[in-house]
């Protein structure tokens, strides 16, 4: 594994644990966020191609009341 997947796979893992915290579902994550399903759902599971930009990743953090290094860095 690389390091962006390993860091795409633990920004997923954050952001999983964070709405759900919210009780949000993931299509409320997506909605909320302006990004389809199928996109939370690769974000969530750390199969983005490449990087999530960080508009997204802001956006999240800010849906989910959560700084963005919470959702970025190992907690």
């Amino acid at each position: 594994m690389t390091n962006d997947e390993l860091d795409n796979r633990l920004i997923g893992i954050n952001i999983a644990y964070y709405r759900k915290l919210k009780k949000y579902t993931q299509m409320q994550l997506a909605q909320k966020t302006n990004i389809s399903l199928s996109y939370m759902a690769k974000i969530e599971s750390g199969l983005v191609t490449g990087c999530v930009s960080l508009p997204v990743l802001y956006k999240i953090s800010k849906i989910l009341e959560v700084s963005l290094d919470k959702l970025v860095n190992k907690n």
